[in-house]
């Protein structure tokens, strides 16, 4: 079965997006402003704990969640799957001269 690079990539963009709002949110609530994650800050440009980089981390989060959605679904589709044969044969025959 081939997944559908495109799809793959747009579900994979989304949910990494939200997660990275909710994860924000949750870190806003708990408190956790004081000793934000490093990580995060390293590959979501602009992201902090606040209302404004939950946006700003969900938008970075997408657009990586997105890359990295397609070079997984290009590299599984290309490596994993073997391509499908024809349903027909173009070729009948008939137009081969003897």
């Amino acid at each position: 079965m081939r997944l559908q690079t495109r799809a793959f990539a747009v579900a994979c963009g989304l949910v990494a997006g939200a997660a990275v709002f909710l994860w924000t949110f949750l870190l806003l609530a708990a408190g956790g402003a004081n000793s934000p994650p490093l990580l995060l800050r390293s590959v979501l440009f602009g992201w902090d704990v606040s209302v404004a980089g939950a946006f700003v981390g969900a938008m970075w989060a997408v657009a990586w969640g997105f890359l990295a959605g397609a070079v997984f679904a290009f590299v599984y589709n290309v490596s994993i799957v073997p391509p499908a044969p024809p349903p027909f044969a173009w070729d009948d025959g008939a137009d081969e001269e003897a």
